[in-house]
């Protein structure tokens, strides 16, 4: 296993500086945020600073479920434009968000435009080397959109009918209430990437672990993710507008040497 950061974690601006103290830290990778500005300029700083680079593709209005067919085809467009980006510095997995059905009502519907959109994102990404990842979510608590996927079996299932692999965020699996040591398990050899963070059970707040309320620590999950024999990154999400940079690389849950 290896020790990542999102690059979500230190917020916006970022400079070699940063770069030199995560890998100082002790992390080998970063997961470069394509929605910040700085995407493709963090994408160079990675590389100039050794680190290994991955991909969080963007989804904010880029909804996998759109009932617009343009709307499919900007996604895609899109998509392939960061596919390219990270294949041009040797990047090894992207990770993608599923989106939602406008109505519960439609889920089934809908959930095959997800199903046909991942598969053409996979391909694209096959063609740049790179691993596509499909991540969990947290359910509409209201029940009026459907987000894929809400459950753990809708999220194997969709990950086995497009032959994706997965990341597995804790901290939306901590607020499905799922159980993360079934999790790892039910996922075997499809796992490929955990982001890890922690919350209080009730929204995604990407705590720092230990500062939530889910008991898993990077002690624990390491138990778990041994145990399974899972050899991929697990990378730290941590939300940079409650700590600093600083704060995520002095924290014990990040000072615990992953191997």
């Amino acid at each position: 296993m290896e020790k990542w950061l999102s690059l979500w974690s230190i917020g916006q601006s970022k400079t070699k500086e940063d770069m030199k103290a995560i890998k100082n830290a002790g992390f080998e990778g970063v997961e470069i945020w394509a929605e910040h500005k700085s995407a493709k300029e963090d994408l160079k700083l990675a590389e100039q600073c050794g680190l290994k680079v991955g991909l969080h593709l963007p989804f904010h209005d880029l909804n996998l479920a759109t009932p617009y067919e343009k709307v499919g085809s900007f996604i895609l467009d899109i998509t392939r434009h960061w596919l390219e980006e990270l294949g041009k510095y040797g990047g090894g997995h992207a990770v993608i968000h599923g989106g939602s059905a406008w109505a519960s009502e439609n889920k089934d519907e809908d959930r095959l435009k997800v199903i046909e959109r991942l598969k053409r994102i996979r391909e694209i990404a096959i063609e740049q080397k790179v691993e596509l990842l499909f991540e969990n979510q947290i359910p509409d608590s209201l029940n009026y959109m459907h987000i894929y996927p809400s459950s753990v079996e809708e999220w194997l299932n969709i990950l086995i009918q497009t032959d994706t692999t997965a990341c597995l965020d804790t901290g939306h699996l901590a607020v499905l209430g799922a159980s993360l040591d079934e999790t790892v398990k039910t996922l075997g050899n499809r796992l490929a990437s955990v982001h890890f963070s922690d919350n209080d059970a009730k929204g995604d707040l990407h705590q720092l672990p230990g500062d939530g309320v889910s008991k898993v620590g990077t002690e624990e999950l390491l138990k778990i993710l041994h145990k399974n024999n899972y050899k991929g990154p697990v990378v730290f999400e941590i939300n940079p507008y409650t700590y600093s940079l600083s704060e995520i690389l002095l924290h014990s849950s990040v000072k615990v040497e992953i191997e």
